[in-house]
């Protein structure tokens, strides 16, 4: 199912925020300040999710872009296409 959430979305084949975010603490910290950067685009949508007991993952779009997200108890991972994690990432940056 995230296969083809990843293809349907034009994702399969882009990277992961977490490489670029290697002086983090872990992936809560990354998980942490991904979400505050998200929730400032009011256009912020989720347009796709498999939710199971502790966590999911999901599809969001904000800007005409998708990213896709896994979020649960255990780790957290933001995949995108590289001119949108670049910005995620100076956002980021900044607000550390």
């Amino acid at each position: 199912m995230i296969e083809e959430m990843l293809l349907k979305y034009g994702l399969t084949n882009e990277s992961s925020i977490l490489s670029m975010l290697d002086d983090f603490g872990d992936e809560g910290e990354v998980r942490e300040y991904c979400w505050q950067v998200l929730r400032t685009y009011p256009d912020l949508k989720k347009e796709d999710w498999i939710i199971g007991i502790e966590g999911g993952d999901y599809i969001y779009s904000f800007n005409g872009n998708y990213i896709f997200i896994t979020d649960d108890i255990w780790s957290f991972n933001l995949i995108a296409c590289q001119p949108v994690l670049d910005l995620l990432v100076e956002k980021i940056k900044s607000l550390r």
